[in-house]
């Protein structure tokens, strides 16, 4: 090899006496040579200033003629080493071929703190940015994509989402790390959130309270938004039509001058759809949407950072003779500033978030005016984290400091603000190829008590490719304004339901253990896990006088396997997933109800004819409890539910790329009581991305 260089060196001096070259070089991956964005150049083992690919694959820059060693890498594909005889300006292509697991992609979830997805001590999974560009368009059409997540709620909430058999109110979602609020009847809407400003998904199973506090009981479901570019201006606009009246535009612009980088992305919705109607008669939901974030790097180590998001919603479905009306209006804003050192980490962060909801019904196509049922959400939370290396030692803790309120029909007027302060703290010990993180949260309230959330994980790799993650800990859910103040009185019907102000948090424990083998073509992952949960906040039978209330009386658990696995086959990735559900309502001895008890899931992405790539999906969730009758001890099911998606996609010249889908290819119709879309639906999509600008 030695000799081999040494030649070349020698063609290389021949070839004229330049300095220096331009040399160009085009990263691309599979056989219709897709660009790959983002990839990192390093020329002589030396990272090279602005050293990745644009937005077409492509990277250019002068290098000292000679005999020049260039490595491409980027995260989810194998790196590529090229020898390369500088003797004048030239281009050369770089295929790079996927890797199954992204391992060394950087995720924030798991710890609070940026760290490898390989490093992780809880199970992760990460939905890259690749993903959310074969189809969908809204985060739950995303997530249920995945094992172990299935959909939750229906009319009027929405698309919430379950984990592990904990329903939406007991999953909490983050925005950039951030909690949002804009909950009803319990469900966070998924499907009003677009997928056209993400840039990833991390989702953290089983209990995060030690970090998170109230809500991650089932887990945690962190949405991170696209960032401000590091250099140049990008540009790119989405169109996609389809049947049920669907119709879409989202365009983005970002761009970097000097230490101020920013971004701006904006879009419409609509479809004749609403999440839980199984019917598109007199049924639309139209959304629009806008965000701006950016940052401002004040030095070498400090940085402020920022992000807004707005979405205004409206909905309406038919039952009977009632037409029913959902206008939503959601923000969310944050600033912060992050202070980097080689060994501590400081960040400070202030986030508000709001949420408008107005429910109306009328038996025209249009609400009267004056009429309906308004819920006002707002919280304000304050956060301060650090981070440090202490030895073979690293520590995260931080404390938080919320202030949320209400403003709703049907609660007392001794509804007041909720004030919370939340400190927490964990510590990751390495040794050898184990690490072990103990942490806990103390979780106060002004309104509910207190309550502690341990927990500890441990990561072990008895091989470079083998790991094995378990977990023992307490999750929490605090008690919501609803279920704390409510105070409603039907005088028609002759009963009246009054909230609790004596109620305690919901609680849990959690057991879980998984292992996974990763190569550089397959994978295989499993993972058992078990929670038992008390005091879960449901309706308390009437008194003498017809009156509802709220108490801590329902307990139970849930438990399950899930196991995954894939393959590149050629350019052909092949991927399998299936999940089995156990739950009990030790009150009742049956199930719980709108869990699915079996879901498989199965996806091939690769190309066909030249350019053009396709996606076939497939999946079976099976028939599922929806409702008990007391009396008679007897309970309704809702039909198994097997699905068909497939998706064709071409790139085009000029950054332009053309697809086509058809999801739920068979029409099969779950039933009345599905919390998503239903039918058959086809779309046609036009994407641009642009080139650097500059």
């Amino acid at each position: 090899m030695r000799r081999v260089i040494a030649l070349l060196a020698i063609v290389a001096s021949s070839a004229g006496a330049q300095d220096s070259v331009k040399l160009e070089i085009q990263a691309t991956s599979g056989v219709e040579r897709r660009p790959v964005a983002g990839a990192t150049v390093i020329i002589d083992s030396a990272l090279v200033p602005n050293g990745r690919t644009d937005e077409q694959g492509r990277w250019s820059g002068s290098v000292p003629a000679g005999v020049r060693r260039v490595r491409v890498r980027s995260m989810g594909f194998r790196p590529r080493d090229t020898v390369v005889v500088a003797g004048s300006d030239m281009t050369i292509r770089v295929d790079l071929r996927e890797t199954m697991i992204p391992l060394g992609e950087i995720v924030v979830t798991a710890a609070r703190r940026e760290q490898r997805l390989a490093d992780a001590v809880v199970e992760t999974e990460l939905i890259t940015a690749r993903e959310l560009q074969r189809g969908p368009s809204d985060l739950a059409s995303a997530l249920t994509d995945h094992v172990g997540i299935q959909l939750d709620g229906g009319v009027p909430s929405g698309a919430g989402v379950q984990l592990r058999g904990f329903g939406s109110r007991r999953v909490l979602v983050l925005l950039d790390g951030q909690p949002l609020t804009g909950r009803v009847n319990g469900t966070m809407d998924l499907s009003r959130i677009p997928v056209s400003g993400i840039e990833r998904i991390e989702i953290v199973k089983g209990p995060q309270s030690t970090l998170y506090g109230t809500d991650a009981i089932g887990g945690v479901i962190n949405v991170i938004t696209k960032s401000a570019p590091t250099s140049g201006r990008t540009a790119g606009v989405t169109t996609t039509g389809g049947s049920q009246g669907r119709t879409e535009v989202s365009g983005d612009v970002a761009w970097r001058n000097g230490a101020l980088s920013s971004a701006v992305d904006a879009g419409y919705q609509g479809v004749k759809l609403v999440p839980g109607v199984s019917s598109d008669v007199a049924t639309y939901s139209r959304r629009g949407h806008g965000g701006w974030r950016g940052r401002w790097q004040l030095d070498s180590t400090r940085r402020v950072e920022w992000g807004t998001l707005g979405l205004i919603e409206r909905q309406r479905y038919r039952t009977g003779q009632l037409f029913h009306f959902g206008d939503n209006v959601q923000t969310s804003s944050r600033i912060g500033l992050r202070q980097d050192g080689k060994l501590d980490r400081l960040a400070a962060t202030m986030v508000a978030s709001t949420f408008d909801h107005l429910s109306r019904a009328a038996t025209r196509d249009a609400p009267a005016s004056d009429s309906g049922s308004r819920d006002r959400q707002r919280l304000v939370q304050g956060e301060f984290q650090w981070s440090g290396v202490r030895g073979p030692r690293v520590w995260d803790a931080g404390i938080d400091v919320k202030r949320e309120w209400i403003d709703a029909d049907r609660l007392s007027e001794r509804t007041t603000d909720i004030v919370g302060i939340e400190p927490f703290a964990q510590a990751t010990f390495s040794a050898g190829r184990a690490l072990v993180t103990p942490g806990a949260r103390l979780s106060w309230s002004d309104r509910w008590g207190r309550f502690v959330a341990p927990r500890i994980a441990a990561l072990i790799r008895p091989r470079d490719n083998v790991a094995v993650r378990a977990s023992i800990g307490r999750g929490y859910r605090a008690p919501d304004f609803k279920e704390l103040y409510l105070s409603f009185v039907n005088d028609a019907a002759g009963y009246a339901v009054y909230g609790n102000p004596d109620l305690q948090p919901e609680r849990s424990t959690s057991i879980s253990l998984g292992t996974e083998w990763t190569g550089v073509r397959s994978f295989i992952r499993g993972s058992a896990f078990t929670a038992a949960y008390r005091d879960f906040i449901e309706t308390k039978a009437p008194d003498a006088s017809g009156v509802y209330t709220y108490g801590n009386i329902n307990r139970g658990w849930t438990r399950g396997v899930e196991l995954e696995s894939g393959f590149l086959l050629a350019d052909w990735r092949i991927e399998a997933a299936g999940e089995r559900l156990w739950t009990r309502d030790e009150a009742s001895g049956t199930p719980l109800l709108g869990r699915i008890p079996f879901t498989v899931r199965a996806s091939a992405t690769g190309p066909v004819l030249s350019s053009t790539r396709a996606t076939i999906k497939v999946a079976y969730a099976d028939r599922t409890p929806v409702s008990r009758d007391e009396a008679s001890g007897s309970t309704a099911y809702r039909g198994a539910f097997p699905q068909l998606d497939i998706r064709l996609s071409r790139r085009l010249a000029a950054g332009i790329e053309l697809s086509g889908e058809v999801g739920n290819v068979l029409n099969r119709q779950p039933g009345p009581t599905w919390p998503g879309f239903t039918g058959r639906r086809a779309s046609v999509q036009l994407r641009w991305r642009s080139d650097a600008l500059d």
